[in-house]
């Protein structure tokens, strides 16, 4: 018997290093073996993709074979991952806005001139793109990146999908940048789990529990989320924002549970 890795088919990966964030960073792209519609394809970034490229690229394959069903048609998923471990503080750097008690914080602004700079014109490089039609995906502090994107750059892309989104980081400040954001034409797709602002059963008898029900109680993520929904429902239109309180997902689950309904506001014209 053989054995060798396994590969996804029509996906490549490729090193860039960000002039403006100074991270290191690896970059998968998966492109459809279709021809690109007038226009050129819709695009999908993934923020941590190391996580969910895979299943992202996977689920839009399975859907997109009917378009017709599942209004989901063949797009292009890229996806943008630390080269290296990806320490938690990284992160912490590359998807937030400053703060004065948190040295390792305030890299969104270089992050995203990375993604505009760098990655975008990449995608573009390797598959026909319509520009109109770009998605930006983010979980969890990557979820706040992306409403912070929406709320300083709005234009940089059509879609946003901010799942869990870390609104605890900076929610007084989020919302008041969003009510003056020059909006317009922005869709928005927001996501929590059910089983995220309270402990799911299994937990409950764990080591830790009361310090996590704890956390979750201060942090009030439910309530940042519904504050952030009602204003951009508010400024773009009941038709434009869609807030989705999803049964039995919790923090991680939600991830794979989400992308369906990411890929199918992706693809809307």
């Amino acid at each position: 018997m053989t054995s060798a890795p396994f590969t996804l088919p029509g996906a490549t990966t490729h090193r860039l290093h960000g002039a403006a964030s100074g991270g290191d960073y690896l970059i998968d792209i998966a492109i459809p073996d279709s021809q690109p519609p007038p226009g050129g394809f819709p695009l999908v970034l993934l923020l941590d993709g190391g996580g969910c490229f895979a299943t992202c690229v996977e689920a839009s394959r399975r859907m997109g074979r009917r378009p017709d069903a599942t209004a989901v048609s063949p797009l292009v998923v890229a996806a943008v991952r630390a080269n290296g471990a990806g320490s938690p503080a990284s992160r912490q750097f590359d998807f937030t806005s400053a703060k004065a008690d948190r040295p390792e914080s305030g890299g969104a602004p270089g992050f995203l001139a990375f993604l505009q700079n760098e990655v975008l014109p990449l995608a573009a490089s390797m598959a026909s793109l319509n520009p109109a039609r770009r998605t930006l995906f983010g979980h969890s502090l990557a979820g706040y990146f992306t409403l912070w994107t929406l709320a300083h750059h709005p234009a940089a892309f059509r879609n946003f999908a901010a799942v869990s989104p870390a609104v605890w980081w900076a929610c007084d400040s989020l919302l008041q940048t969003l009510a003056t954001a020059p909006l317009s034409g922005q869709r928005v797709l927001l996501a929590l789990g059910d089983w995220e602002e309270q402990l799911p059963p299994w937990q409950l008898a764990t080591k830790g529990a009361e310090a996590a029900a704890k956390r979750r109680a201060e942090r009030q993520v439910r309530a940042g989320i519904e504050q952030v929904a009602a204003l951009l429902t508010s400024r773009l239109g009941r038709d434009s924002v869609r807030f989705h309180l999803l049964p039995e997902e919790d923090h991680a689950s939600i991830v794979s549970a989400a992308i369906p309904r990411m890929l199918r506001m992706a693809c809307l014209v």
